[in-house]
């Protein structure tokens, strides 16, 4: 798991999106502050001024989450205490160090951890963003099981890579 974390890291600091097809995506679907990159075949759903993101339909391998956290943007302890919280229900939670960085206009914190629940093994990517302008942070998270991992690892590190505020 280490490799791709450190490939994610490298994905999000200096590539762009690679996809052939893909498809942006704002958030807040009103005044969006900022936008990434999905393969053009996810589901997409706007729910309450959030978004999940599945790679199908009938595909939940792969659970992309965005929503605005309650943690103002002077309160990093405590945003990423609420991102922590957010998978509480994972057993045998590993986290790596923490990633992080500047890009495109967001300050962003990378949490990365392996898990479990009740259908096995879970990759977690909690994503933590901060842009100047916002009232609070942004929480991207991305939950996969091993299977989806290694179907949609690609696309997960691209759709990081992608971020940039609006």
């Amino acid at each position: 798991m280490k490799t791709s974390l450190l490939l994610s890291l490298a994905i999000l600091l200096t590539a762009s999106l690679s996809f052939a097809a893909d498809k942006a995506v704002d958030f807040p679907k009103e005044a969006p502050v900022l936008t990434f990159a999905l393969p053009a075949t996810w589901q997409v759903d706007y729910k309450d001024d959030a978004i999940m993101a599945t790679p199908t339909k009938d595909d939940d391998s792969v659970i992309v989450e965005v929503d605005e956290m309650a943690a103002g943007p002077d309160a990093y302890d405590a945003a990423l205490k609420e991102a922590k919280d957010t998978v509480s229900e994972f057993k045998n939670l590993k986290w790596d160090d923490i990633q992080k960085g500047d890009k495109d206009g967001l300050g962003i914190a990378i949490l990365n951890a392996e898990g479990e629940d009740e259908n096995g093994k879970a990759f977690i990517n909690l994503v933590l963003l901060a842009k100047p302008s916002s009232k609070n942070f942004i929480l991207l998270s991305c939950i996969s099981s091993k299977e989806g991992s290694d179907k949609y690892g690609p696309a997960i590190g691209a759709m990081i890579g992608s971020l940039k505020a609006k």
